[in-house]
């Protein structure tokens, strides 16, 4: 109960922050309604890994949808060894983006984009205090040229979340930032199309559930052609047998 309660306010919280909201407090006479599409966003995330040794050596993976409502049901899938050791973990994988294939060509087919990442954690045990610290560093696309200037397509994706957590472990609160470097906007720079980086930064809150990690988070966004956003990410840990 006192779970659930904790949600219904983390909700009410993050939705305090919407522009339409901080609109009506300061007595705008009209907003314009924002569109679900581009504010309101879901992943799902499932994670697994095994020990493969003593010395805390083994393998790990994960299979993203990484935004449903905008992208689908379009696959990211990771997968390389691990290291844990005292309450923190490093993954470094491979691995490729399902999408739609931007040549009109083949219109109807999909394309595997290539994906290096590395993941991390450190947990209140590392700290031996109540702090939770997760990372990634991203590159998508490796090796991919626009179709029309041949310019390199590849994203460098960062993503960093520092939490407190709760007493008795009922919920997380903290902070995030979620950051794409070197999109490909639609105004040209002399032969090639001019590129952006879309910096966004905001408070979380995390509902563990045994296996499963709830997470809400409201991001503003820094680029001023980008809105702020409202995400809900769902994580699924298929951790080792007890």
């Amino acid at each position: 109960m006192f779970r659930i309660s904790l949600g219904i306010l983390a909700a009410l919280f993050i939705g305090s922050f919407s522009p339409n909201a901080m609109a009506q407090e300061e007595g705008a006479e009209e907003v314009a309604e924002p569109d679900p599409a581009t504010q309101v966003h879901v992943r799902l995330l499932t994670h697994f890994h095994k020990k493969m040794s003593d010395n805390g050596w083994g393998v790990g993976g994960w299979i993203i949808m990484p935004d449903i409502v905008k992208m689908g049901t379009t696959p990211l899938f990771l997968v390389g060894p691990r290291y844990q050791k005292d309450g923190a973990w490093v993954e470094i994988m491979g691995g490729g983006l399902v999408a739609p294939d931007a040549d009109p060509a083949n219109a109807g087919y999909t394309k595997t984009k290539k994906v290096q990442s590395t993941r991390f954690q450190l947990s209140p045990k590392y700290f031996d205090k109540p702090f939770n610290v997760f990372g990634n560093l991203q590159f998508i696309d490796i090796g991919g040229e626009h179709l029309v200037t041949e310019q390199s397509t590849m994203l460098t994706y960062t993503f960093f979340m520092a939490d407190y957590v709760l007493a008795d472990g009922d919920a997380l609160i903290g902070i995030e930032t979620e950051n794409y470097f070197g999109k490909i906007g639609t105004e040209m720079d002399g032969e090639e199309f001019e590129t952006f980086n879309d910096i966004a930064i905001g408070p979380q809150v995390v509902f563990p559930f045994k296996d499963l990690n709830i997470i809400m988070s409201y991001q503003v966004h820094l680029d001023e052609n980008t809105e702020d956003q409202v995400w809900v990410r769902a994580m699924y840990n298929y951790g080792p047998k007890k």
